[in-house]
């Protein structure tokens, strides 16, 4: 997910890019007429990713909520931006609008969770956080560390208006505000041992 990481340099359309990527061996972002190759993710980033969509779907499922959970397979256009990526778990509750009617490219996410890491916090909390703004549906950001046991939640409030949430230590847990519902922080970081000796007490 390193930004700077280009593909090549020469100049495509997304339209391109979508028919190249169908065939690539590894995932790319488009940003721009640029391809950029996505840096793999460790084993502690891709176990956390899991289990919050996991968490997320369960508590979906025991309220009834008909909404659709998508792990880092699930493309997202951002069309303000010219911009294609592959965010860590993406929420869809409405009808899901593919892009020119692709199934592998979705353009309303309600709620989109990353999961940081030290080559990418920058990244995700600013210029990424500012183009998932641009995109009508989207409601709330989930920042969670993998090497602390801590999550960021940022919910919108009203339009231009955006509020934040923290919650710090396992034995507290994150409210999602655009699905109404709860997750212990234990869910999201189960078999995870990257963690500071005091948090594991």
């Amino acid at each position: 997910m390193l930004p700077e990481t280009k593909y090549k340099e020469n100049s495509y359309t997304f339209e391109e890019y979508l028919v190249l990527e169908e065939k690539a061996p590894y995932k790319s972002e488009f940003q721009k007429g640029k391809i950029v190759a996505m840096s793999g993710g460790t084993f502690d980033h891709n176990t956390i990713a899991q289990n919050t969509g996991t968490a997320i779907s369960n508590a979906l499922k025991k309220k009834n909520k008909k909404c659709r959970v998508a792990n880092s397979d699930q493309k997202v256009y951002i069309q303000d931006y010219d911009k294609a990526v592959y965010p860590d778990v993406s929420v869809y509750c409405d009808k899901p609008n593919f892009y020119n009617d692709r199934k592998d490219v979705l353009t309303n996410p309600l709620l989109i969770v990353e999961v940081l890491s030290s080559s990418t916090e920058n990244y995700d909390r600013g210029k990424k956080f500012t183009q998932y703004r641009s995109l009508p549906s989207f409601k709330e950001y989930v920042l969670i560390s993998q090497s602390q046991a801590k999550v960021e939640t940022w919910y919108k409030q009203e339009e231009n208006v955006w509020r934040i949430s923290n919650a710090e230590g396992l034995e507290t847990s994150i409210h999602v505000y655009s699905l109404d519902i709860t997750i212990p922080l234990t869910d999201l970081y189960y078999l995870v041992d990257s963690f500071n000796e005091e948090e594991k007490t």
